[in-house]
């Protein structure tokens, strides 16, 4: 069984407004339903598990007919309550990929492309090269070739990720937590994955959605 995770416990501090980000409108649907869509159109899923908020959840799971379960404090205890909810229903899990709630242009043919790459690696991971001069304090020169920035989709071997998992570590991405000998895949084939942060963001958003980049 594969189990598609859409991470939908952030409150959007930075992005401000009256309510978190992932449930405002974006051409006429919630944010959130980007990612859930992408998920259960996937042929490579056979679940798809929100984490969020109680207050949430009934309409989550009504909505969109997905399972729910409590969002954390952190993000990290959020992927961790998933992991444990899957466990505690005695799902027999192999692979699972984690979405963001807040990047809607993410498509089911990518979720396919990563749960098939989990065949040969224990992780997949979405990477962005960097093309913005890169600075460290206390050095004039870094060389950017040597680095990547890392965004969800993450899809793991499930056994694997929830042997090493650690709930209070201050790592920021899940493949940080894999463990230390796991084979990783770092994916570029998302070009245009922009996240809903900041106030203005759903506009450009929309306009990549209507040119279905």
């Amino acid at each position: 069984m594969n189990i598609a995770v859409v991470l939908a416990g952030g409150v959007g501090s930075r992005y401000g407004g009256d309510m978190p980000k992932q449930y405002c409108i974006l051409k006429g649907k919630e944010v959130i339903s980007y990612a859930i869509e992408a998920a259960k159109k996937s042929k490579k899923t056979d679940k798809v598990l929100v984490v969020c908020d109680k207050s949430y959840q009934k309409r989550i799971a009504e909505t969109y007919g997905t399972e729910v379960c409590d969002g954390g404090s952190t993000r990290n205890l959020s992927v961790y309550n998933a992991l444990a909810y899957i466990k505690e229903r005695g799902y027999a899990c192999k692979k699972v990929i984690f979405l963001d709630s807040a990047r809607p242009l993410i498509r089911a043919e990518l979720i396919d492309d990563y749960m098939d790459k989990l065949d040969a690696y224990d992780c997949v991971i979405t990477g962005q090269k960097i093309v913005d001069s890169l600075g460290k304090t206390g050095m004039r020169y870094v060389n950017r070739e040597e680095y990547y920035l890392i965004q969800t989709p993450e899809a793991c071997n499930f056994s694997l990720l929830c042997s090493s998992f650690d709930k209070d570590s201050d790592r920021t991405a899940i493949c940080q937590l894999m463990p230390e000998n796991s084979s990783l895949y770092v994916s570029y084939a998302m070009k245009n994955n922009m996240k809903v942060t900041y106030m203005g963001d759903l506009e450009l958003i929309g306009r990549f959605l209507e040119e279905d980049v």
